[in-house]
């Protein structure tokens, strides 16, 4: 019966394999039905997934108490309100609840740690509101520099450094 050989791992590379930091775009828009206008409501640029996560929770909450502001606001004292009926859509509404459920932001979560972009749209009669959050690959930090050899002194450029005087001659003093 032969010996076992042990067999060694193929060679790996020098290079440490790490992947890009990624930083979040994350921003609130409100766009006509025809599609010609976008009106930059709000942004955000998360450092990480869950931070991106939480800023599109709070800004469907947000969004969605500025949609639809209470009767009683200070500012609606003079203004004229009608019922609307049941047939209306109500993206505060929409927004409220995709805001409160721990399900919705655990894939708003996933998939933004997979490196993917997350987007949440609703429509009313006039207007249609998007919450996005787009991966941004950020620079990768410089390499760190590999020390000098011990007994060996860093190299200097050309016309640097110290300089002899020439042997023989006598120095004025």
């Amino acid at each position: 019966m032969s010996r076992a050989v042990p067999m060694l791992a193929p060679p790996t590379s020098a290079r440490v394999l790490t992947r890009a930091p990624i930083a979040y775009r994350c921003e609130a828009t409100a766009r006509d039905l025809r599609g010609t206008r976008e009106v930059l409501l709000a942004t955000y640029r998360g450092p990480s997934p869950r931070l991106a996560a939480r800023w599109l929770r709070a800004e469907a909450h947000r969004l969605a108490r500025l949609l639809s502001p209470p009767p009683e606001a200070v500012y609606l004292r003079d203004a004229p309100l009608t019922t609307t009926g049941p047939n209306t859509p109500r993206p505060d509404v929409e927004l409220s609840v995709w805001a409160s459920n721990d399900q919705a932001y655990e894939y708003a979560l996933r998939t933004l740690a997979a490196g993917r972009a997350f987007g949440f749209t609703v429509t009313d009669y006039d207007a249609r509101y998007s919450l996005r959050v787009y991966p941004l690959p950020t620079r990768r930090p410089a390499p760190p520099q590999a020390p000098f050899p011990a007994g060996c002194p860093p190299r200097t450029p050309a016309g640097k450094g110290r300089h002899r005087r020439p042997r023989g001659r006598p120095t004025a003093r």
